[in-house]
């Protein structure tokens, strides 16, 4: 048996990010999946600040919060120093 992913179209539009307890604007684009048992996943990129991304990057984990309010677990997994842009995958 074989597991089913479905993915849903890219989301993009402009969030906040929350490191600690500061909360900074951002970019960002996202892809959810629906996989086994209703478990929902996903990856996408944030757009931003350099400082703020190096600050999320070597913090791991933070919080987005989209353009409609709703806030997600993220893992911050890849930035370049001095790069404006960083990828995540939800928690």
């Amino acid at each position: 048996m074989s597991i089913v992913k479905v993915q849903k179209g890219a989301r993009s539009g402009v969030g906040a990010l929350t490191i600690g307890r500061e909360e900074r604007a951002v970019t960002f684009s996202l892809v959810i999946t629906n996989g086994v048992a209703g478990r929902k996943g996903g990856k996408g990129s944030l757009t931003g600040d350099p400082d703020i991304l190096r600050q999320a990057f070597r913090a791991g984990d933070c919080r987005l919060t989209l353009d409609d309010g709703a806030a997600l677990g993220i893992a911050v997994i890849a930035h370049t120093e001095g790069g404006d842009v960083a990828y995540f995958e939800l928690r």
